[in-house]
């Protein structure tokens, strides 16, 4: 079974070097190690091709973005399975051979094996992945019946923290969306909706959030920018066609519209035929009254913005209070 190692950079002279290190020192090496740089103008190229020499393809192209590089390096890569790695990340030493364990044991249809993340801050270590998601991996692979289950609410399987197979990214035509953050969200949701994914319990990358990388890492800018939410309306129509249910996919569809939209607002962008997205999957109260707001004015919008921190405030002591009084009828019947 082999493995491509793909490494996407750009302007990253810095960091890549620790990226790439973390690939060559594997107690199990990868098949090749294949590093797109995308564009820098701070050297990085050069500095790759001194450094590494033939431990290392190289591919130079102009700056198409993050999918565009990750796109590249499927094309060029000549493995079965894919196993990305951020130019600031670093895998640790056992994690190709923790995969290919767990490969052994995989069915045909699971396409995507990811395992844990430890997040890496100002500090040192932090909470891992799994730790923060509350998801326990029972098994040496655990199998995921349901493959939306992992990646939505809550993404569980990254990236840099994963394998995949390279014939499935291709006919799922992953990063071909354009986006420049959030492609890792849509090219999950793209697999989810054609195969089944497996994880190990492993922590197999660290995943580096120190403020020194705030400037130019994606990761620093939350969930907070319009490629998040056109990932989401361009994901949950695939969903709604992969089971066949617009329930409850219609509604989120519908609320990655009205967040689109609020960014737009904020930049002073016109949202007169954004709004109208909302209804594409159906029409609900929330939508409505969100497009009468729209119409209404910016005004509106921030006192629609205000009134719904409000409910959740409100869902948020309604929650604690049934929590409270369950635990009080428990110790109640426990004298």
């Amino acid at each position: 079974m082999k493995v491509s190692a793909l490494i996407p950079t750009y302007n990253r002279r810095q960091y890549v070097f620790r990226a790439i290190d973390s690939v060559l020192s594997q107690t199990v090496p990868v098949d090749e190690v294949i590093v797109v740089d995308d564009g820098s103008t701070d050297g990085s190229g050069d500095a790759i091709q001194a450094r590494y020499g033939s431990k290392v393809r190289l591919i130079r192209q102009e700056n198409t973005g993050v999918s565009g590089a990750r796109l590249r390096a499927i094309r060029e890569a000549r493995g079965k399975w894919i196993a990305f790695l951020d130019s600031d990340d670093e895998w640790l030493p056992d994690r190709q051979r923790e995969f290919l364990s767990a490969l052994e044991k995989l069915p045909a249809d699971v396409a995507w094996l990811f395992g844990d993340m430890r997040f890496m801050g100002d500090e040192g270590e932090g909470t891992s992945l799994f730790e923060k998601a509350g998801l326990v991996v029972k098994g040496h692979p655990q199998i995921f019946e349901d493959s939306l289950s992992v990646i939505h609410p809550v993404q569980q399987a990254y990236l840099s923290g994963s394998l995949i197979r390279r014939n499935v990214l291709l006919e799922a035509e992953c990063f071909t969306a354009g986006l420049r953050t959030h492609e890792d969200l849509l090219a999950a949701f793209e697999v989810a909706c054609k195969c089944r994914f497996a994880a190990v319990p492993s922590i197999v990358t660290r995943f580096y959030r120190t403020s020194d990388l705030v400037a130019s890492s994606l990761a620093h800018h939350g969930l907070n920018t319009p490629d998040h939410y056109r990932a989401l309306m361009l994901a949950f129509p695939l969903v709604m066609k992969k089971t066949g249910k617009k329930t409850p996919w219609a509604q989120y569809y519908a609320g990655a519209v009205r967040g689109l939209c609020k960014l737009h607002v904020a930049q002073q962008q016109s949202i007169r035929h954004l709004v109208i997205e909302q209804f594409r999957y159906g029409a609900s109260l929330a939508s409505v009254a969100f497009f009468c707001a729209a119409v209404a004015g910016p005004w509106a919008l921030r006192a629609w913005d205000r009134l719904a921190e409000l409910r959740k405030t409100l869902d948020r002591k309604k929650e604690t209070l049934v929590k409270h009084e369950f635990q009080a009828s428990v110790r109640a019947a426990g004298k």
